[in-house]
């Protein structure tokens, strides 16, 4: 699991890798289902104090290429990010990368990140599975120190998911993340973990092993229609053009 040493290897505008097997297209998030919009739902597993994750997804069409818009929300139902995501042949690319945060008035400012390595997810996995890299930078508002976030993904194995009861095909992934603060000098969080993509679904499940002390651990509690979410929780979600 130690990737994250490697990562110059990896060409920022990455192809995926050349492959034996394919079919992963299926456990990504169900692009032709997403026209109209659907609200995932995450809730915690490891610590029952951590906060719900709405993901509000949608697919969109533009000069020919298909895009995946993703805003997440938390509790109170504001965002705290954005992203858009182009699909490939082979795989989903991050093309737009952006974090909201509050200014000193309590307004929320959207804070755009540098996008240096684009890998997302791939349809087809090479044997042995290679490493897929994703590398963001940004600056924190009002604040001297900058973020780079690092993510290795690499396939593991075809698994199961139980979801509502039903039992569906899935594929795991082990991740490999590094996160650097620098200010005066480097603040550096290294961590593994894991995720499982369902096949018509997307992401089901996700852990992030931060400490021997603190696990982040979420899982798909729900998938919604926007109205049926909006009238569930009394809430209104603003998409990102609107914000």
């Amino acid at each position: 699991m130690k990737y994250l040493a490697a990562i110059g290897l990896v060409a920022v505008s990455v192809v995926f890798f050349s492959c034996k097997n394919e079919g992963l297209r299926s456990y990504y998030y169900p692009l032709d289902d997403l026209e109209t919009g659907k609200v995932y739902e995450y809730g915690p597993l490891a610590d029952e104090l951590d906060p719900p994750v709405y993901w509000h997804y949608k697919s969109v069409t533009e000069g020919g290429i298909r895009y995946l818009l993703g805003t997440s929300y938390g509790p109170q139902f504001s965002p705290d990010q954005f992203v858009r995501e182009e699909e490939v042949p082979n795989g989903m690319l991050l093309t737009d990368f952006y974090l909201y945060e509050m200014d000193s008035t309590g307004e929320s400012q959207k804070i755009q990140g540098e996008i240096e390595a684009a890998n997302v997810f791939p349809f087809t996995v090479s044997q042995p599975p290679g490493v897929l890299l994703t590398s963001l930078h940004w600056r924190p508002l009002g604040d001297s120190s900058s973020i780079t976030l690092v993510r290795n993904r690499q396939y593991d194995r075809d698994t199961t998911y139980v979801f509502n009861g039903k039992t569906l095909p899935a594929v795991k992934f082990n991740t490999r993340e590094l996160v650097d603060q620098e200010e005066v000098g480097h603040l550096e969080l290294e961590f593994g973990g894991m995720e499982i993509y369902a096949e018509g679904l997307g992401l089901v499940y996700f852990r992030k092993d931060i400490s021997n002390e603190r696990r982040i651990e979420y899982e798909l509690k729900a998938v919604y229609g926007v109205e049926e979410f909006e009238q569930k929780f009394k809430a209104k979600l603003l998409a990102d053009d609107e914000l």
